[in-house]
């Protein structure tokens, strides 16, 4: 088991006390940047116990959302287009192009490999792509970086904690 995954498992009964605030500002200045239609699918990598997920799904068509840890999923709100998945980000059971956006809210820094984790979110993905990366992470240079080396970026914005990148797969 990695260590992120025992982490959020220990937490995952009192995470949304701990996070539902600071996850929900990055959501209001995420939404300011990416366009939502209803007959999107969409992927959320790291999605944790589903706010920001239940928050997507009242303006897509469905909602797949994927997390390290079964202990979140089992805390994950539920909603009839919303389907969850206990997964890696850096192996996604998924067939290429499947997901019309992907979002990914402050996972990267705890992904132990981010290099196949990007590597697979522009694989699924047909087109854009909501990353959002901890300012003060010790690696959010080289995770900057490496966001660059994948993905054109089209937008971004600063938040409280957070970079929020909009990309484009190629």
């Amino acid at each position: 088991m990695t260590t992120a995954k025992k982490y959020y498992n220990a937490i995952a009964g009192g995470y949304d006390v701990l996070y539902r605030e600071e996850q929900l500002k990055k959501w209001e200045a995420a939404k300011r940047l990416i366009e939502f239609s209803g007959k999107d699918l969409v992927l959320d990598v790291g999605c944790g116990t589903g706010f920001i997920t239940a928050e997507i799904a009242k303006l897509v068509k469905e909602v797949v959302a994927i997390d390290i840890s079964d202990k979140m999923i089992d805390n994950a709100i539920c909603a009839k287009n919303i389907k969850y998945l206990v997964a890696s980000a850096e192996k996604l059971p998924f067939k290429d192009k499947s997901f019309d956006k992907v979002i990914s809210f402050t996972v990267l820094q705890d992904i132990e490999n981010k290099d196949d984790a990007l590597k697979e979110m522009g694989r699924v993905c047909k087109n854009t792509l909501l990353i959002t990366v901890q300012k003060r992470g010790k690696n959010f240079l080289d995770i900057q970086n490496l966001i660059s080396k994948y993905f054109k970026i089209k937008d971004y914005a600063e938040e409280e904690k957070d970079f929020i990148f909009l990309l484009e797969s190629s």
